[in-house]
């Protein structure tokens, strides 16, 4: 069981909140900015909670993956802090360094209601091999620390496990950290029936883990985006020029993986299974019936050309309905989105969820013409009456994009996280957060 907020006295107390602040930013003009600012948001409750509670705040980040000591501007946290202001309505003090005499020399002095941000962690020489003498450094930072940072709390990092060695009594988790315990743990311990997975993306690699741990609770998979490539393959079908994710390998296993033989593990395993009869649409397009598998792939999709310079040509797509053929596409083509038919089946399927998990988009949704496949399934996802947890990533931006902000159950803060905590593994950090 977590040490929550709620179970520790923080009045006054000089606070390193270990927050996951690792967006993507944008340059305007000559200036870096924070385009989507979610997870600033996520993190607001428990900054405001502190603040009432006269703490000051010394937040710690990284972001991105720049080279060691390597000061690039598109990492540092200065746009960021800038941001937060913004949201707080308060000043947010960036500082230069992570660590060193004049971080410790100005956190010293801090009075209540104040707010300090340390440089991107990653800077820092150790902070990915876990360096305890720099771990030791960042904990010195606070008297108290509050880990909120679920998107990054499945590492072993100096800045994750690494500070919290070094207050084994004095640290919590922070609400948001505490939020997605409990929601994702609830899909493993008992979702409400019939639970749907909705799955996209383009890699089979980083789901593995998830798709097996949860298969079973699950009443139907649904494939989409790149990640139906190797399902497709898996039946014998061409997918021509579309991506598909190369050999990995399997962390449970120790060994090299083809996608094309897990997507062929999962059919076996699931074949013959029944899907639950209150999935099943009420009407059909056009009258025509599916039969309905436990691992669904799409029934239609949609082609393009590729352009010889890159990106693809929308003045030439076409519907390709899956009906027995073996080549699915050219290998001058691509798929690059679920069609109408696969779109408004699973939009059908969702209605009738209860508990919905959608980690990945259905297509190449970031172009317009390569979009409504994912936006069909969004929506479908944001009315639905079943609770409904969106899995981060780029998940996060289809929220974003298409204007869905505040319409699902639980959008996770973390894609990488919240797959890993579903797969059943081990969270680094729990251990020293648990009461």
């Amino acid at each position: 069981m977590l040490r929550t907020l709620d179970q520790v006295n923080l009045k006054g107390k000089r606070v390193l909140l270990r927050v996951a602040y690792d967006v993507t930013l944008a340059l305007v003009g000559n200036k870096w900015t924070v385009p989507d600012d979610q997870r600033l948001r996520a993190s607001l409750p428990t900054i405001n909670y502190l603040l009432t509670q006269g703490c000051s705040l010394v937040l710690l980040s990284w972001l991105g993956r720049p080279k060691v000591g390597v000061m690039d501007d598109q990492f540092k946290m200065d746009s960021v802090a800038e941001r937060l202001s913004m949201l707080l309505g308060r000043k947010v003090q960036k500082l230069d360094q992570t660590v060193g005499p004049e971080v410790d020399k100005i956190v010293s002095k801090m009075k209540p209601g104040e707010i300090v941000m340390l440089e991107n962690t990653r800077f820092n020489a150790g902070e990915n091999e876990a360096d305890p003498a720099l771990a030791k450094q960042m904990a010195a930072t606070g008297e108290f620390v509050v880990y909120d940072a679920f998107a990054q709390s499945h590492r072993v990092h100096a800045s994750t496990t690494g500070i919290l060695e070094y207050h084994p009594d004095s640290c919590c988790a922070g609400f948001l950290m505490e939020k997605e315990v409990k929601v994702l743990g609830q899909i493993l311990a008992g979702p409400m029936e019939p639970f749907v997975l909705i799955l996209g993306g383009a890699k089979v690699s980083d789901k593995i883990a998830m798709i097996r741990n949860v298969l079973d609770r699950a009443a139907i998979v649904l494939i989409g985006g790149a990640l139906a490539n190797p399902f497709f393959k898996a039946h014998g079908l061409a997918v021509g020029g579309s991506i598909v994710e190369s050999s990995f390998v399997d962390q449970a296993k120790g060994n090299s993986v083809d996608p094309v033989e897990v997507a062929k593990e999962l059919i076996a395993k699931t074949n013959g299974l029944i899907v639950p009869h209150e999935l099943t649409p009420g009407q059909w397009p056009d009258g025509e019936p599916v039969a309905l598998t436990k691992v669904q792939l799409p029934v239609d999709i949609i082609v393009g050309k590729k352009r010889k310079q890159g990106g693809y040509d929308n003045s030439s797509l076409r519907i390709e309905k899956i009906n027995g053929q073996k080549e699915l596409c050219a290998m001058d083509e691509a798929i690059l989105d679920i069609g109408p038919y696969t779109a408004y089946l699973y939009g059908e399927i969702v209605k009738r969820a209860r508990t919905i998990f959608w980690n990945g988009p259905m297509g190449y949704f970031e172009e317009f013409s390569f979009s409504q496949g994912t936006k069909t399934v969004a929506e479908a996802v944001a009315a639905s009456k079943g609770f409904s947890v969106i899995g981060g990533g780029d998940t996060e931006g289809v929220v974003t994009r298409f204007n869905l902000e505040n319409q699902f159950g639980h959008v996770s803060s973390g894609g990488g996280a919240s797959l890993a905590l579903l797969a059943g593994e081990e969270f680094p950090v729990l251990k020293y957060l648990e009461a």
